[in-house]
């Protein structure tokens, strides 16, 4: 298991724990020890007992209790809660929105055992009536079940991706098959999964190769759908002959929409997905951007070593640090910078407002910026801008003084709260923070949290047109989770001539790696590496954010 998938069960225990109103301070071990697992740079299988135990917030106790999970894949604590808990409850404990404690507190008085349940005595206005609810509480639980029963069976791209490599990795290793590769949503790169396709070309007959998906973990249910070991998602497998193999990857790829315009008597024999595309008189298109959109128009205008790719990337720009809500120094983010490479690291700690992550006051402002002057002496030629993700308050103004604002080299401006808006006036607030003249970067454009949260309405064409008219660069947010801008509206931004900064919002040094999800949005919308602001090296980036304090 890798370290995402154990801080999950840890996190899973806290919030059973939670759910059955036990200890407190264990609780909290819990959850501080998934923080520290889901941070490490490096796997935790790399570590052995006494390493484990010399992790802060790890210690001897849960250090054993990782051990355990490496071998049995789950540890006694969690063992001993499952079964005691409401087997319809345990795929809603841990929704944003549904606290554990709530949900059990419905579990006792209402006898609620499932999501149907709960939504049934919502529309009932029975939740209203509970002790500590009230009706805008039971309104808000039901927009958090709709989204959850619209959500089901679907997964981030980044799960999704990390389990379908595993399985491929293992289908190519066996002798029973010729070739196997990755196919549908999961090659299209897709930000939401709902099942993993692969196409594979047999040595061996039918029977010996279900075996062999069985040995190697994938389970069948009695409907004989294919299941993922890890995250349980459903898998669908093609099967071709090896002189259609081209033909039928390209047409279990694309979208018809897509599909539809290639020429389907060259798929015989193909040698590769390039010759289908140029015998049928058309530029080749990417696998992440076919579907059936405006590829082809825009494909050719450019090249496939026009679009944007990770390598491209030469420094990241919304990042935190201890100063704020980050896990390590500022020194540490960028070391691990210039380890992957980069040319540069910027700083952006939460401001002021941002009270619940420990946002900079202007006095810690000050003492931030002193030490990246130092650690740029230090570290030179590797650069450290000075950044700050300022708060967009309610009515659209950044939450710092002019004599604050300009101490930076740039902005990014986001919203972090009031989230209930408006399509009106969540636009007209944007629109207000773009037209700050110290405004850099928009970020996470609509606040979305991906099969957890929807994003707050806006018009995008209008807040896309406002950072053209105002200079301002739009933030491709790559935290996983996030994904915002969507790539839909990249194509917008770019028409416009608005730059886009790819961004891992990271936390962690593991989390800047994060910009890999984000290069996997832009390219399939297309983006040319020329219109990404995190693609210039840091000697034109500085000259790009002086001319806009200049002009501030």
């Amino acid at each position: 298991m890798d370290n995402r998938q154990i801080a999950k069960l840890f996190q899973r225990a806290a919030h059973l724990l939670e759910f059955h109103g036990e200890n407190i301070f264990k609780i909290r071990s819990y959850e501080n020890a998934a923080d520290t697992i889901n941070s490490l740079p490096d796997k935790l299988e790399n570590f052995n007992e006494q390493a484990l135990e010399q992790l802060e917030g790890i210690g001897k106790n849960l250090s054993k209790k990782i051990i355990q999970i490496r071998q049995t894949g789950s540890f006694d604590e969690l063992d001993r809660l499952v079964p005691i808990t409401p087997k319809g409850l345990l795929e809603l404990i841990g929704i944003k929105g549904l606290s554990p404690k709530k949900l059990a507190q419905l579990w006792k008085e209402l006898n609620i055992q499932n999501a149907d349940d709960l939504l049934k005595a919502c529309k009932n206005g029975e939740v209203a009536s509970v002790k500590g609810f009230g009706d805008k509480t039971q309104e808000n639980i039901i927009e958090v079940l709709l989204f959850f029963f619209e959500n089901k069976g679907k997964f981030l791209y980044r799960d999704a991706e990390q389990e379908a490599f595993a399985i491929l990795d293992k289908l190519k290793a066996s002798d029973l098959i010729i070739r196997a590769e990755l196919c549908g949503a999961i090659r299209r790169k897709e930000i939401i999964i709902s099942s993993l396709s692969f196409l594979i070309c047999l040595h061996g007959n039918i029977e010996e190769v279900e075996n062999y998906y069985l040995n190697i973990g994938l389970t069948k249910d009695e409907n004989n759908t294919w299941y993922s070991p890890s995250y349980q998602i459903p898998v669908i497998i093609y099967y071709c002959e090896e002189q259609n193999f081209i033909g039928t990857w390209i047409e279990e790829t694309g979208v018809p929409a897509h599909n539809k315009y290639l020429d389907k008597s060259y798929y015989l024999n193909a040698k590769t997905e390039e010759d289908v595309y140029d015998l049928s008189g058309l530029p080749y298109i990417i696998p992440e951007m076919r579907e059936g959109l405006d590829e082809f128009e825009i494909m050719e205008n450019i090249s496939e070593e026009d679009i944007i790719s990770y390598q491209d990337l030469k420094g990241c720009l919304h990042n935190h640090s201890i100063y704020s809500d980050g896990n390590n120094t500022i020194e540490e983010m960028a070391l691990r910078c210039k380890t992957l490479g980069l040319e540069y690291f910027g700083i952006s700690d939460h401001s002021q407002t941002a009270v619940y992550a420990n946002g900079l006051k202007p006095e810690t402002v000050l003492k931030q910026i002193a030490e990246i002057d130092q650690l740029n002496l230090k570290l030179a030629p590797f650069k450290i801008f000075k950044g700050i993700e300022s708060d967009i308050l309610s009515d659209g103004s950044l939450d710092y003084e002019e004599e604050i604002l300009k101490c930076f080299d740039y902005i990014v401006a986001s919203i972090h709260s009031g989230l209930k808006m408006t399509e009106a006036n969540a636009t007209k607030r944007l629109i207000k923070a773009i037209e700050n003249p110290y405004t850099t970067i928009l970020g996470h454009m609509t606040g979305r949290l991906l099969l957890m949260r929807q994003g707050y309405p806006i018009n995008h064409e209008k807040v896309i047109d406002a950072c053209a008219a105002n200079g301002v660069c739009i933030e491709i947010n790559a935290n996983p989770r996030r994904l915002d801008i969507s790539w839909e509206h990249i194509r917008y931004a770019v028409d416009k001539g608005v730059m886009l900064s790819i961004n891992p919002d990271a936390h962690a040094l593991k989390e800047i790696e994060y910009m890999n999800f984000g290069v996997c949005a832009a390219r399939k919308a297309g983006l040319v590496k020329d219109m990404v602001l995190n693609t210039m090296n840091s000697s034109r980036l500085s000259k790009i954010f002086e001319h806009k304090k200049i002009n501030a």
